[in-house]
């Protein structure tokens, strides 16, 4: 089954319709940093063209694009990145959906679709991490980690340049 076969169907918002695309390997990194600047995402606000590059080097990347009168490829709206290692664990990064279509169901599509992405493989889990999405993700199983008796844990580079170790 091809990717296409298993994006999801286009979707009418009150902006329009918005169509469903792998752009893993067509991406823009400037389109996808202004984007992601314009929708005002904290983590991201920092990220060089370089490291959109990289990110999409180790990643896949699925999006949510407006459709233009004759065909595909219009404003961008949603996107999500999924990461996997093929056997144990999937992660989800970077959901995110123009502002002006919050509520509409293009991150719960984009969503559903990296979960079933046969890029991802046959892992045992999928993670993430959110800071303002916690209603999206239990209507797809997502649970606290501390509900699963695990502990997520992370260093910064900088503090281990301090303790020589990078």
């Amino acid at each position: 089954m091809t990717d296409a076969l298993l994006a999801p169907a286009p979707m009418e918002t009150p902006s329009g319709l918005v169509a469903f695309a792998d752009e893993t390997w067509t991406a823009d990194p400037k389109e996808l940093q202004t984007y992601f600047q314009a929708e005002a995402v904290p983590w991201t606000a920092d990220r060089t063209l370089e490291q959109w590059r990289r990110l999409l080097a180790c990643s896949r990347l699925l999006t949510a694009r407006l459709v233009p009168e004759g065909g595909r490829g219009g404003r961008l709206v949603g996107t999500t990145r999924v990461w996997s290692d093929h056997a144990y664990e999937a992660k989800l990064y970077d959901v995110v959906t123009a502002s002006d279509l919050h509520h509409h169901g293009v991150a719960s599509a984009l969503v559903r679709w990296a979960l079933r992405h046969p890029w991802v493989g046959e892992v045992q889990r999928f993670v993430l991490e959110t800071r303002d999405a916690v209603d999206l993700y239990p209507r797809f199983g997502f649970q606290r980690a501390e509900a699963m008796d695990t502990i997520h844990m992370r260093v910064l580079v900088k503090d281990l340049k301090q303790k020589g170790l990078r």
